[in-house]
């Protein structure tokens, strides 16, 4: 059984506290669980990837606004594929770059796997037991799917899976309401 100062399970806004309890004691010994990518749910799936999909959308506004200002501008084509690589390529950059930060320190060590409590203050951790009096749950969320008549027959996206999915323009609405497709 290994024992840890501090056991974080998810692996986004928790780093705030862990790096701050960190720098204050710099002999913690931290275990950091979480089984999906680095980052959080903000990161990974959520708020940021939106922000930098929607960041193209508010240029085409612009773009399309210029005349405005006297500014005879025209919009040949949005290339979507290409958007969503930019944003992907971004966030994977993150994603590494805090699984190499987690993997390097020295006071953490980091488990990609599930974890499941078997004790009180202790987690079964792949094949390994780990024990902390202090846990955090910072586990993120997941999208709550309305129990709306007919939903289930639509093909709608979520944050999980508008980027796990290949998604064409016309089945992004907000591409649809600012460039015709």
């Amino acid at each position: 059984m290994k024992e840890y100062d501090l056991i974080s399970i998810g692996t986004g806004s928790a780093m705030n506290l862990v790096d701050t309890m960190i720098q204050r004691t710099p002999s913690l010994r931290v275990a950091v669980i979480d089984k999906d990518e680095p980052g959080g749910i903000c990161l990974t799936r959520g708020c940021i990837p939106s922000k930098i999909l929607l960041y193209p959308a508010e240029v085409v506004r612009t773009i399309e606004n210029a005349r405005t200002f006297g500014i005879d501008s025209e919009i040949k084509n949005v290339d979507f594929k290409k958007v969503m690589k930019r944003m992907r390529t971004l966030i994977s950059t993150q994603v590494t770059v805090i699984r190499k930060g987690l993997s390097n320190s020295p006071n953490i060590d980091y488990y990609v796997e599930v974890a499941e409590f078997v004790y009180p203050h202790t987690l079964k951790v792949g094949n390994e037991t780990l024990k902390s009096d202090m846990i955090f749950l910072c586990t993120g969320s997941k999208p709550i799917i309305p129990p709306i008549k007919g939903l289930d027959k639509l093909d709608y996206l979520t944050s999980d899976t508008i980027q796990a999915n290949s998604i064409t323009r016309k089945r992004c609405h907000c591409w649809r309401r600012i460039h015709s497709c």
